[in-house]
């Protein structure tokens, strides 16, 4: 094998790994998210689990976080608590460091936002 294609797979195998560590810090994020969103609405554990899982079943690609700050937005709303849309993202913000720094210190389980 040349060095050339030696290089060309290096920086496949990077891309991969890269790829694969954005979609697992996107997923503990929201995970992150939607258990902030259920501690300061203060939701019960059925609730927490519902909007859990319908985070996590919002559509990834282009517009991800748009579609996601919508979406809890959307689901407040009904329910006649107001929420401040820069209130969410700030959180949204802040789960993404977490989570970020979460799997590079290898935290195995997804504790509750404060």
């Amino acid at each position: 094998m040349t060095t050339f294609q030696e290089r060309e797979q290096a920086f496949e195998a990077k891309f991969a790994h890269d790829e694969e560590f954005r979609f697992l810090v996107t997923a503990r994020r929201d995970k992150l998210f939607a258990q902030w969103a259920a501690a300061r609405f203060h939701l019960s554990e059925q609730d927490n689990a519902d909007l859990t899982t319908s985070v996590l079943a919002v559509r990834d690609g282009a517009g991800h976080d748009e579609l996601l700050l919508q979406h809890v937005e959307q689901r407040f709303s009904k329910h006649g608590s107001g929420v401040q849309h820069t209130e969410l993202a700030t959180a949204l913000n802040t789960c993404a460091a977490q989570a970020r720094q979460q799997l590079l210190d290898g935290t195995p389980k997804t504790p509750a936002v404060t």
